[in-house]
C-alpha cells in the first residue's frame, strides 16, 4: 500500500484546499522512504495524521464505542473558522493490491452543518469509477475490512499511542486483536466457522442433535453480536446524554444560586442564624445602655474629666471641713468660758492667730474648693479611682461593644438580602427547571446503568456461547460419525484447528523475536532484553533479562518504556508482512539524545517502504536532520498565520529549503 496524497479542505487549522504529495521520490538509485513534516506545536501535524483516520473509518476513527453526537460534535469543530465555510473535506488517495494487481482507491469524505446537526457525504472510487459491486450503506464495512481499524493503529500512531503502550494503559484484548487481525489468524478462525455450519448441516440423522444444537449457538452467537453492538451504541449515546444534561444542570444551578436559589432552598438555616444576630445585637446594645447609665457620659468629655480629676487631686484626698468648724467652735467656747482650765497665759495675738489657722482651714485650698461638685464628691480618693475605671475598663469596653454591633448589623443585612433572593427565587421558575433537569439527569443515568448492567450480561454470554461453539467444533471435526460427504470437511477444520494453535505459536514466536532484535537494536543499554513472554490467550507481555528472571516493565526508565513501545510495533509490522506505510506523529517528545539518534539512523528509513514523518524543531534538529537526510524523500514545512488564521504548507524543513524561499522572497522584495 502506499499513500499518494492527502487533501485538506477548511478542515482544522487548513484553510480553503491543501493537499501534500506523500509518494517516496527516488534518490541517489534508490527509494528514499521518509517523508518528513515540520511544524511547531498547534500548527496542524496531528491534524494530518487525524484526516487519514477519518478518511478511512469515519466516526470509527474516534474509538470503537462513540456516540453519534460527540462525532458530530467533532466534525463541527474541525470546521475552520477563518475560511467563513459551513463544511468540510477530507481526501485520501492509496494504491492498494489485491491479488497481484495495483488499484487506485480515492476516498472523499465532506460534511456540512446545519445548525446542531451535521450531513455526511462518503464517495469511494476505484481506478477512478465508484464502486458499485458494494452497495454505498456498506462502504464503511468494506474499508474496514480493506485496512482493519486494529492494523491501523499499528502503523498510524503518535506519542500518544506510544504512550499508551509503554505506560501500560493499552488494553490487552484489544491489542490482542489487533495481533490476531494483523497476523491473520482471524481468518482462520472465521474459516473454521464457516466450516463447522457445514459440517452441521450435512451430518446424519444420529448426530443431528449436535448440528442443531451447534446451529442453535451459532443463532444465538449472531443474535448476541448484534444486541451487544446495539447496546454498546446505546452506552455510547447515553453517556453522551448524561453529560450534556449535566452540564446543563450545572449551568441552571450555578444561575439558580447565583440568584438566591442556594438561599431559598436553606431559608430555615438563615432565619435562625438572623435571630441568633439580633438576639446578639440586643445583648451588646442592652450592655452599652447600662454602661451609658454609669461612668460612659465621662468617657465622652475625656479634657472635661481630665480637668475634674486634676482639681479633686487638688483639693486633697481624705479633707473634711466640717470637722474643722466644729473644732474652730470649742475653741472659741473654751477662750470664753475657761473650760477646762488653762495653765498658759495667752495673749489676744495668741488666739487670733489660733481661730485664723482654724478659720483657713475651714475654706478650700483654691478656688476650686467652692465648687459645688467638689462639694458633692466628698472623699476625693474614691472619686479618682472611679475616673481612673473610665479609661482602663469603659472606654476599652464601649470600643468592643460599638465594633461587634457593626459586624452584627452587617451580617443582619446580609442575611436580610439572603432572605429577599430567597423569596425571589423560590416563587421563579429556576427551581422548577432545576429540579426537572436533576430529574432528567437521574432518569437518564438510571437509564444508563440498565443498559451497562445488560451489555456486560450479553458479553458474559457471548463469551460463554463462543466457549460452547469451541467445544461443539472441536467434538464435530474429531467425530467418527461424520459421513464421506462431511469427512472432508471434518477432516480440513481439524486440521484448521491444528493449524490456528501452530500458526499463533509459530507467528507469536516470530514476533518475540523480532522485538527482542528491535528491542536491543534500538535501546541504549546492549542486550538489555534477552527474551520476551506472550501470553497466547491473554496476549501479556513479559520481559525476560540476561538472567533469565521475569523484568517488570516499571523497571526501565521512561526513555526505554518509550523503546519498548516502538519496538513492539515495528516488530509487529515486520511479523506480518503487510506492506503498509507507517505514519509517526511527534515520537521523540520523551527521549533522550542517545535513544533519539538510534531511532533516526535504525528505525525511521528502515520502518516501512513509506514513512510520514511529523515532527517539532526540538525533536529533528540540525544534528538529527543531517543523519536522517538520506533516507528523506522530501519534506514539508508547517506555519501558522496568525493573521488569517490559517496554516500555510511550503516545501523544506527548518533551516533548510524554507528559508532559503523566504531568503529569496526577500531579496526579491529588496
Amino acid at each position: 500500500m502506499i499513500l499518494r496524497n492527502v487533501t485538506l479542505q477548511d478542515f482544522g487549522v487548513y484553510a480553503g484546499t491543501t493537499t501534500l504529495d506523500l509518494i517516496p521520490r527516488r534518490k541517489d538509485g534508490h527509494t528514499a522512504p521518509v517523508i518528513l513534516i515540520g511544524g511547531k506545536n498547534g500548527v496542524g501535524k496531528t491534524t494530518l495524521l487525524e484526516a487519514v483516520r477519518l478518511a478511512l473509518y469515519g466516526r470509527r476513527a474516534l474509538g470503537a464505542r462513540v456516540a453519534q453526537a460527540d462525532y458530530d460534535a467533532f466534525l463541527r469543530d474541525r470546521v475552520n473558522r477563518a475560511s467563513g465555510s459551513e463544511g468540510a473535506a477530507v481526501s485520501l488517495e492509496f494504491d492498494y493490491a489485491e491479488a497481484g494487481t495495483i488499484h487506485r482507491y480515492r476516498i472523499r469524505r465532506e460534511w456540512a452543518t446545519r445548525g446542531r446537526s451535521v450531513v455526511e457525504t462518503l464517495d469511494l472510487l476505484k481506478d477512478g469509477e465508484m464502486i458499485t459491486s458494494v452497495p454505498r450503506e456498506e462502504w464503511h464495512s468494506f474499508l474496514q475490512e480493506l485496512i482493519p481499524p486494529g492494523v491501523s493503529q499499528l502503523f498510524f500512531f503518535d506519542g500518544e499511542k506510544i504512550s499508551e503502550i509503554a505506560e501500560g494503559r493499552d488494553d490487552d484484548e484489544q491489542l490482542g486483536t489487533a495481533i490476531r487481525s494483523l497476523l491473520g489468524i482471524d481468518l482462520v478462525g472465521r474459516l473454521r466457522v464457516d466450516l463447522g455450519l457445514y459440517i452441521a448441516r450435512h451430518q446424519k440423522d444420529d448426530d443431528s442433535a449436535t448440528a442443531t444444537w451447534l446451529e442453535a449457538v451459532n443463532r444465538d452467537i449472531q443474535v448476541a453480536e448484534r444486541r451487544a453492538a446495539v447496546l454498546g451504541d446505546d452506552v455510547a449515546e447515553l453517556v453522551s446524554q448524561r453529560d450534556s444534561q449535566a452540564r446543563a444542570a450545572e449551568q441552571v444551578r450555578r444561575q439558580f444560586v447565583a440568584e438566591g436559589g442556594d438561599a431559598a432552598v436553606q431559608r430555615d438555616k438563615i432565619e435562625a442564624e438572623r435571630g441568633e444576630v439580633r438576639r446578639a445585637m440586643g445583648h451588646a446594645e442592652h450592655e452599652l445602655r447600662d454602661t451609658a447609665n454609669k461612668l460612659l457620659p465621662f468617657a465622652m468629655a475625656p479634657k472635661l474629666t481630665a480637668a475634674f480629676r486634676d482639681a479633686l487631686a487638688g483639693a486633697g484626698a481624705g479633707y473634711d471641713a466640717g470637722a474643722t468648724a466644729l473644732l474652730l467652735d470649742a475653741i472659741v467656747e473654751w477662750r470664753a468660758e475657761g473650760v477646762p482650765a488653762r495653765d498658759a497665759k495667752w495673749s489676744t495675738a495668741h488666739w487670733a492667730d489660733l481661730e485664723g489657722f482654724l478659720r483657713a482651714r475651714t475654706r478650700a485650698p483654691d478656688a476650686t474648693a467652692d465648687c459645688p461638685a467638689i462639694r458633692e464628691v466628698g472623699d476625693g480618693t474614691t472619686a479618682i479611682a472611679r475616673l481612673d475605671e473610665v479609661e482602663s475598663i469603659v472606654r476599652p469596653r464601649v470600643a468592643d461593644l460599638l465594633s461587634e454591633m457593626d459586624r452584627l448589623s452587617v451580617r443582619d443585612g446580609a442575611l436580610q438580602a439572603a432572605l429577599g433572593r430567597a423569596d425571589s427565587a423560590s416563587a421563579g421558575l429556576l427551581l422548577d427547571e432545576l429540579q426537572l433537569t436533576e430529574r432528567r439527569l437521574g432518569a437518564t443515568e438510571a437509564v444508563l446503568a440498565a443498559r451497562q448492567e445488560e451489555w456486560k450480561l450479553i458479553k458474559g454470554q457471548l463469551v460463554t456461547l463462543e466457549r460452547e461453539q469451541k467445544r461443539l467444533l472441536s467434538e464435530q471435526a474429531g467425530s467418527e460419525k461424520a459421513q464421506m460427504r462431511s469427512a472432508l470437511a471434518a477432516r480440513a477444520a481439524q486440521a484448521l484447528a491444528d493449524y490456528e494453535e501452530r500458526l499463533l505459536t509459530h507467528k507469536l514466536g516470530q514476533l518475540k523475536s523480532e522485538f527482542v532484535r528491535c528491542f536491543n537494536h534500538l535501546a541504549r543499554k546492549e542486550n538489555l532484553v534477552a527474551d520476551v513472554e506472550i501470553d497466547p490467550t491473554s496476549f501479556a507481555i513479559t520481559l525476560i533479562d540476561r538472567a533469565g528472571n521475569s523484568m517488570p516493565k516499571a523497571s526501565l526508565s521512561a526513555g526505554e518504556k518509550q523503546i519498548y513501545a516502538i519496538a513492539m510495533l515495528w516488530a509487529l509490522a515486520r511479523t506480518s508482512g503487510r506492506p503498509l506505510p507507517m505514519i509517526i506523529d511527534t515520537p521523540l517528545a520523551r527521549l533522550d539524545s542517545e535513544h533519539r539518534a538510534k531511532l533516526v539512523e535504525r528505525y525511521f528509513p528502515r520502518a516501512s517502504h513509506q514513512v510520514i514523518l511529523l515532527s517539532t524543531d526540538t525533536e529533528i534538529d540540525e544534528g538529527l536532520l543531517a543523519k536522517l537526510k538520506p533516507s528523506i524523500s522530501h519534506s514539508y514545512r508547517l506555519d501558522f498565520d496568525q493573521v488569517d488564521g490559517r496554516t500555510d504548507v511550503t516545501p523544506g524543513y527548518f533551516g533548510t529549503d524554507s528559508h532559503a524561499a523566504e531568503g529569496r522572497r526577500a531579496l526579491q522584495q529588496a
